[in-house]
Parts: C-alpha cells; sequence; structure tokens
C-alpha cells in the first residue's frame, strides 16, 4: 500500500507551469494597452444611427437602466 493512502493532498489551483516569472511580469507591464478592435465600417454606421436615436449602445452604459436599478426597490419605505 502506498504511504499516506487515504490522506487528503492540497493540490494548487494554478499548476506550478503557469506561474509568471518577475521578466514576464515586467513585459507585460511595460507592454502598451490594447486598442479595441475597429468594427467593421456596417457596423460604424449602424452605432453611428443608434446614437442619434438616442439607443442604448453596446459597450457603453446605459443611463437609463441604471437610473430604474439605482431606485430602492419599496418607494417609500
Amino acid at each position: 500500500m502506498a504511504p499516506h493512502a487515504g490522506r487528503w493532498q492540497r493540490v494548487p489551483l494554478i499548476p506550478q507551469s503557469r506561474h509568471a516569472t518577475a521578466n514576464e511580469m515586467d513585459a507585460v507591464a511595460a507592454a502598451p494597452p490594447p486598442q479595441g478592435p475597429v468594427p467593421p465600417p456596417v457596423y460604424s454606421s449602424l452605432i453611428d444611427e443608434w446614437q442619434a436615436l438616442g439607443r442604448t449602445l453596446p459597450g457603453i452604459p446605459d443611463r437609463e437602466w441604471d437610473a430604474l436599478v439605482s431606485r430602492p426597490i419599496w418607494p417609500g419605505r
């Protein structure tokens, strides 16, 4: 029978091979932030049209929704 048979063994959530070294961390910190992808022209024109109509746009907070969820659940209490 193996030693420690039947005992629990702690297993790390991140394997040692996945831990970044100090040099890798420095390279990530020094890299410029990624630029967002440029949407294709058909989507750009659609977003411009929706924005002109005051509609909700993907990736932009919705002011009406924020106002609704910030109200108390039970008014008057």
